[in-house]
């Protein structure tokens, strides 16, 4: 069987991915059908995906192994999620010069409102119920900038959701489910997607909190918003002075909220106050 060939391009790499076991070739296009190009030059980033003898799968790059899984009950959840990070791990390789940061990004207007938190704070939650309320997608978990000028570039893949959204914020009917995740395609999110670099407007750290019921806003000072941006910098050795010098560039050159979520539009619609004023 010829494998299914899909070139994508992410921050001006070019990648391709030969995909010879056709289980999970439809994970592949739904979860980066927005970085899709047609062939057009060599790749820069080089991936053979096919099934193993025992039922699971692997990952090359290049000749060599990058990813192995055995077979298991919840193996499309674990391909992608495997698949993804190592394709984040090695755009960090490829692209030293930028900043990634485990956030989601979000523009209103021409301005980006960076969303932080730690893995299942309700991040990627809050990033879509936030795109009924007039903010744009660049991203759900993975806000990239030039340390220098504060652009953040968009990273468009499939929003991708632990749990149904509460409230009125229903998923679409196209939405790709795994043993433990939702993916909402790119084109069905309700608002628009951002594929330029954007101005950073603005950064909110998300936590909960159980007594946050309305949701609570404060401002943090440029050195307690330095602190929790590094906190959750992926590639901090890659930059000069371990990439503290970034973080403190970044977080004092627009504002910086500590949010403490409460029910889920409230949290929502005080984003959006946050912003329409800012």
């Amino acid at each position: 069987m010829l494998p299914t060939e899909f070139h994508f391009r992410i921050f001006d790499q070019r990648i391709v991915v030969r995909c010879r076991d056709p289980r999970f070739n439809d994970l592949l296009l739904v979860n980066y059908q927005a970085f899709r190009q047609s062939e057009d030059a060599a790749a820069d980033m080089d991936y053979t995906v096919e099934g193993s003898d025992d039922g699971g799968f692997r990952v090359r790059r290049g000749d060599q192994i990058a990813l192995e899984q055995e077979n298991d009950p919840a193996l499309p959840y674990l391909f992608i999620y495997g698949f993804e990070k190592l394709l984040t791990i090695d755009l960090q390789r490829r692209r030293p010069d930028l900043y990634f940061v485990h956030s989601a990004a979000l523009a209103y207007g021409d301005r980006v409102t960076m969303i932080v938190a730690e893995s299942g704070t309700g991040k990627s939650t809050t990033a879509w119920a936030l795109l009924s309320h007039g903010f744009d997608y660049l991203s759900d978990e993975l806000a990239v900038l030039e340390p220098e000028s504060c652009a953040v570039h968009a990273y468009p893949h499939a929003l991708c959701l632990k749990t149904p959204p509460p409230g009125p914020y229903p998923l679409p009917e196209t939405v790709t489910r795994t043993e433990r995740t939702l993916h909402v395609p790119v084109a069905d999110l309700p608002g628009r997607t951002v594929f330029d670099p954007r101005a950073l407007g603005a950064i909110v750290f998300l936590q909960r909190s159980a007594g946050a019921d309305p949701p609570r806003c404060t401002r943090v000072s440029p050195a307690e918003a330095s602190a929790r941006l590094y906190a959750n910098t992926l590639n901090a050795l890659a930059h000069p002075a371990k990439g503290l010098e970034a973080a403190v560039s970044i977080a004092s050159a627009v504002p910086a909220y500590l949010l403490e979520a409460g029910e889920l539009r409230a949290t929502c619609e005080l984003i959006a106050d946050l912003r329409a004023g800012g």
